[in-house]
């Protein structure tokens, strides 16, 4: 089992739905430079999910109140599910960017065929010859990389799936589901219900439009609580795979 990837987390800050934003300097925890090491993919999931679970206890807090915590404190568990989804949605664009560069630094033969296939969408041939000239593909790539991502959602088990291919993984919720003991349908599921719920609250407040008027959802801590710990496991047992080429 491969050690924890490091990848350079890009940015003025860690962003929740589009992920590391770019910049030239390293991102470190801690102050002093002696003392910290290059953040991994997975550390800035932590990062991420740990808005949501404080989110949690900012919902916990209320109830320490005289009296029952008014309604709308409820949304609370709402904005929690919304983040975790999204932390789990930073995770992939990152993790996928380090095993890109991680392929292309690689001395084994070959590439995966949509890892080559998307790399000479992005990249003319003239871009190719130019970046072999200055010895900078890999920035390149990167560069390429994130600019589609920014256009792209990485929610929901097939848009996962479907990048994830690209740099090797060929099931990754199989690999998942077998490494965290999982049963692979209940898996793939329960994210999708989580990712699904996610869009309803971002997009319809989390209401029922389908009746007049629209009547509320209910929501539990239950269930924010269920869908951070899903997104946990998950983002922990891909941080642990190696993509096969």
């Amino acid at each position: 089992m491969p050690a924890k990837e490091n990848i350079e987390a890009k940015g003025k800050g860690v962003g929740v739905d589009g992920g590391a934003k770019s910049s030239e300097t390293k991102a470190t925890l801690g102050s002093s430079q002696s003392n910290t090491k290059p953040l991994t993919s997975y550390d800035i999931f932590e990062l991420c999910v740990q808005r949501a679970k404080n989110l949690i206890k900012l919902h916990e807090a209320a109830h320490g109140k005289a009296g029952k915590p008014e309604k709308y404190t409820s949304d609370a568990h709402r904005a929690a599910i919304v983040l975790a989804v999204s932390a789990l949605d930073a995770f992939i664009r990152d993790f996928v960017i380090f095993w890109t560069r991680s392929l292309l630094r690689s001395e084994a033969p070959g590439l995966p065929p949509a890892l080559s296939a998307q790399i000479k969408r992005f990249l003319s041939d003239d871009d190719l010859l130019d970046a072999a000239r200055k010895d900078d593909l890999l920035e390149r790539v990167e560069k390429a990389f994130r600019g589609d991502f920014e256009r792209r959602s990485f929610q929901g088990t097939k848009n996962i799936e479907d990048q994830l291919r690209v740099v090797g993984y060929e099931d990754i919720f199989h690999e998942v589901a077998v490494k965290a003991h999982m049963n692979e349908d209940t898996l793939r599921l329960d994210l999708d219900r989580f990712t699904q719920r996610r869009h309803a609250i971002a997009h319809r407040g989390d209401y029922d439009l389908s009746e007049n008027p629209p009547k509320e959802k209910v929501v539990t801590k239950k269930d924010a609580e269920d869908c951070i710990k899903l997104v946990c496991r998950i983002a922990k047992q891909m941080s642990e795979l190696k993509p096969t080429p």
